[in-house]
């Protein structure tokens, strides 16, 4: 992986939230340069050589979390085991082009690696606690001084027939908190969302003039560890 992505500072910031999130962002960043959907791509294995049989079928996410968890490297077997874009299939038509097996195994020694060395990530299930969404604005406002976070808003969108149709839109606070009300920690990444200063507009000339989605991620990033327990 590249510093972009595996820096000192951002894995050290990682390592303050959960493993299920450090993951994500991780694999995400990774894997996203290849189109490949961590939470839609299976790593599936065969009973024996000889069989078609699938005996096991992984998300790449939930097979890289569960190495970090054990703090284990894996070592695949070359011929049962494979990267397919559908579940408990081994056919040649769903095998995922751009990641193969010993691919994907360098990612996730890199990942268990970075995460489990010392000091260590937190492997303990901690659950998000916030009192309100003034909590959630506060964090928010001391990252961003000089920014009016109240008209800076997060919308999701589909194309459809060559225009945007809005699914949801809400205020970075209101998007933040109702996400930590689920006990989830956002990562917004990938098409269909920007960072907009009109709520329910996907207009280019409407996009916030200083801050990305992947801003909006690393300021989440910055702001959780406070809000775990």
């Amino acid at each position: 992986m590249s510093d972009s992505f595996f820096s000192y500072s951002k894995i050290s910031l990682l390592k303050r939230i959960r493993a299920d999130f450090a993951v994500e962002v991780l694999l995400v960043s990774r894997l996203g340069e290849l189109g490949i959907n961590p939470f839609k791509t299976y790593l599936n294995t065969l009973v024996d050589i000889v069989g078609t049989d699938v005996s096991e079928s992984r998300t790449l996410f939930d097979e890289t979390l569960e190495w970090v968890e054990k703090e284990t490297l894996p070592n695949y077997i070359q011929g049962i085991t494979g990267i397919f874009n559908r579940q408990y299939s081994f056919e040649p038509e769903h095998r995922v082009e751009g990641l193969d097996l010993i691919a994907f195994e360098r990612i996730v020694i890199d990942v268990v690696r970075w995460l489990t060395e010392a000091p260590s990530i937190n492997l303990s299930k901690r659950s998000i606690k916030v009192s309100g969404i003034e909590e959630v604005h506060a964090a928010l406002k001391y990252q961003l001084p000089e920014i009016n976070i109240d008209t800076l808003y997060l919308t999701h969108f589909v194309a459809e027939a060559g225009e945007r149709k809005i699914l949801q839109s809400r205020s970075l606070a209101e998007d933040v908190f109702a996400r930590f009300q689920q006990n989830e920690i956002p990562y917004y990444h990938g098409e269909g969302i920007g960072v907009y200063t009109v709520a329910y507009s996907a207009q280019e000339s409407d996009l916030h003039p200083q801050l990305t989605i992947k801003d909006v991620s690393d300021l989440v990033i910055e702001i959780a560890p406070d809000f775990l327990v």
